[in-house]
């Protein structure tokens, strides 16, 4: 194991792991046989997918919507999918070897077979990704000092529910870094994440709530790569209307 963490690649990963009841993130994954409990950390890297993306400010968290449940319990979330860059091609060649170590940390948990299972692996439209994230609270525990943060994470945030928790919840920002490994503020979240191949570190966690197993790959460091790829070009979007149907001018140019 790499200071970073195991490849998350590894052959029979599982086997070197077991669950530790009652972490902060819930029953969480540690390494077997050491003489003190350590979290089990996985990295590899990722394309982070522009559909479905959370790392917002304020994890799109709308107080209108019963089902965002309460903001204290707020968790940021995108999705990492196969790289697409020829200098990291061995991201993509190995992504189906993660994806199927995540899913035998799944069924290494111990659950009931009649409880529904929502999984870090998800499936959109033919395509595999796994879902990462973040707690943007954490509850202060009041036998420490309290070293409440405030960097801006919560601009977008709706202040009157913020304020019911600032005296109980520390802010976590992503532990996001650029390029140059510098952290990444959170307004820029969006404009330098969306879209990037990342090298990222990992735990992973269990959790029971109302008959439901729930796993989550919970984020303990995220690291640019390389920018995002820049979004597709259209001709149709250079043109002036007035001059008519593109179509039309691009003939008669040729």
């Amino acid at each position: 194991m790499s200071p970073g963490g195991f490849y998350a690649a590894t052959p029979r990963l599982a086997y070197r792991t077991e669950y530790f009841s009652g972490g902060r993130d819930g029953n969480i994954l540690i390494t077997k046989g050491l003489d003190h409990n350590e979290e089990f950390i996985i990295c590899s890297v990722f394309q982070i997918s522009r559909d479905d993306f959370c790392f917002t400010p304020d994890g799109n968290f709308n107080p209108a919507n019963v089902f965002h449940g309460r903001l204290a319990d707020l968790k940021l979330s995108c999705r990492l999918i196969a790289g697409r860059s020829k200098a990291f091609e061995f991201s993509s060649d190995d992504f189906s070897a993660v994806v199927s170590n995540l899913s035998a940390f799944e069924k290494s948990a111990p659950r009931e077979r009649s409880h529904k299972t929502f999984s870090v692996i998800q499936d959109t439209i033919g395509r595999r990704s796994i879902k990462l994230t973040h707690c943007l609270f954490e509850a202060i525990d009041r036998d420490q000092d309290n070293n409440t943060s405030d960097d801006g994470s919560n601009s977008s945030t709706n202040a009157s529910h913020l304020q019911d928790i600032v005296s109980s919840h520390n802010i976590r920002p992503l532990p996001a870094y650029d390029e140059n490994h510098i952290l990444i503020p959170p307004l820029q979240y969006e404009a330098k994440l969306r879209g990037v191949l990342v090298e990222v570190h990992m735990a992973f966690c269990h959790t029971k709530k109302s008959k439901c197993d729930i796993f989550d790959a919970v984020l303990r460091e995220l690291i640019v790569l390389l920018p995002p790829v820049p979004m597709p070009s259209s001709p149709f979007k250079r043109r002036r209307l007035n001059d008519g149907p593109y179509t039309e001018q691009y003939n008669k140019g040729n």
